[in-house]
């Protein structure tokens, strides 16, 4: 019995923590991200790069190639005397037409301007810019969000407004019915209220699809499971309009993107400085390196090698000069894009005072349409109005107490649109 006892009470807890359930934006962020794909491919790109400067790094090793030639020419090496017969001297030989040759050629670079360096250099910021670029599409994310976030928000204050609402009218609708009974009060009233009735359970069903259908697209993007009993918690934002800094992910990519041109330039630095290589070279074949001698032989060399571009008619400079221009147009796309953000920023906070103001007319005109309502439900208890004119009053206090919540909402998403602005989400 204790056994069943305490299995109920487990259960209980459970089912009570399930409807206590709770998510936060953060948490929505953070689910989100993980599960978008754009994530998993910022974890292959590190691969990527290491394989790239794998590939780079055996720029330093030895460069192997066997060479085979086989061929027959017209003619050959000969000496004035290649026929002269001369006693006691042996006659000297004549080479065949025909070679072959086969050999194992060796490169091995000893400096190359720091090329292979530099080029690492940029393969590194190409992986920071490719980075970057999905971090650009990750923010476009929460952005995405946090629409979704705050329409649920939205949509579940006014479902709480209008029930409220659709109490009071219930509660009325008794009071008229009396009225009826007692003569005091046409019966058209009563039917003018439960139309009304209608109107809004009408109403509240469109709002409790548009919240599920807010639930299901963000069940997709965070791959949770999250209910129409789930609590969306109200985040708390503060700004601090008086500092401006522009932490946009957009912002950092304009100087990844010149940082690579700098790093281009160097490659091309190193372009133009002298290369050292040692080489060597083993084969057989005939003839070898004594072209005299008409047999087959094996030969070999070693050797060091410069090689030094002393002039290129001036096209590392030309191209330098195009990477500078590139700089310069990042800088007036950095430019504008900051300019942008400070008149977006403008607006936000003008988006913010307004809501403020609004917010503080919003309770002043509820605590007036309250007394209006309390009013007119006395008269219409009395016969001496309709109940037309009853539900326009009750109505407005309704939307005032709609407005005063949905600008609430409203601050705390102006708010968060200023963070987003600045990239500070």
């Amino acid at each position: 019995m204790k056994k069943i006892f305490f299995t109920l009470f487990a259960i209980a807890i459970f089912f009570g923590l399930k409807a206590q359930e709770s998510v936060t934006l953060d948490l929505c962020y953070l689910k989100a991200i993980e599960n978008y794909p754009l994530t998993r491919q910022k974890e292959l790109l590190p691969v990527s790069n290491e394989l790239k400067i794998k590939n780079l790094n055996k720029n330093y090793l030895p460069v192997m190639m066997v060479n085979g030639q086989v061929h027959y020419q017209s003619d050959v090496t000969k000496t004035p005397f290649q026929d002269v017969s001369i006693p006691g001297i042996p006659t000297m030989p004549t080479v065949s037409k025909d070679w072959y040759k086969i050999s194992l050629d060796v490169n091995q670079v000893i400096y190359d301007g720091s090329l292979t360096g530099r080029q690492k250099d940029v393969e590194d910021i190409n992986l920071e810019i490719d980075q970057q670029n999905i971090d650009i599409e990750l923010y476009k994310l929460k952005d995405r969000i946090n629409q979704i976030y705050f329409n649920v928000l939205l949509l579940r204050e006014n479902i709480k407004i209008i029930e409220l609402h659709s109490n009071i009218l219930t509660a009325k609708l008794k009071d008229v019915e009396s009225g009826i009974q007692n003569g005091i009060i046409l019966a058209s009233n009563a039917d003018i209220l439960k139309a009304e009735i209608i109107q809004i359970e009408q109403s509240l069903a469109e709002l409790h699809i548009g919240i599920q259908t807010s639930i299901d697209i963000l069940n997709e993007f965070t791959a949770m499971e999250l209910n129409s009993e789930t609590e969306f918690e109200m985040p708390d934002i503060s700004i601090d309009v008086q500092n401006y800094l522009n932490s946009r992910p957009e912002y950092l990519l304009f100087t990844l993107q010149q940082n690579k041109l700098e790093a281009s330039k160097k490659v091309l630095g190193s372009k133009i400085l002298p290369r050292l290589s040692a080489f060597g070279q083993a084969g057989y074949g005939r003839p070898g390196y004594d072209m005299l001698k008409d047999q087959f032989d094996d030969f070999y060399m070693i050797g060091a090698r410069l090689h030094w571009n002393i002039w290129d008619w001036n096209r590392s400079g030309k191209e330098k000069d195009i990477l500078d221009l590139q700089s310069k147009i990042i800088n007036t796309q950095k430019e504008t894009f900051d300019k942008n953000i400070r008149i977006d920023l403008q607006n936000k906070i003008a988006e913010i005072r307004k809501i403020e103001e609004m917010i503080s007319r919003d309770i002043q005109i509820i605590e007036l349409r309250e007394k209006i309502s309390k009013a007119t439900s006395s008269q219409l208890d009395n016969g001496v109005i309709t109940s037309t004119d009853y539900l326009t009053e009750i109505n407005a206090e309704s939307r005032s107490k709609l407005d005063l919540q949905a600008h609430k909402i409203r601050m705390v998403k102006a708010k968060l649109d200023y963070k987003a602005t600045i990239g500070n989400l």
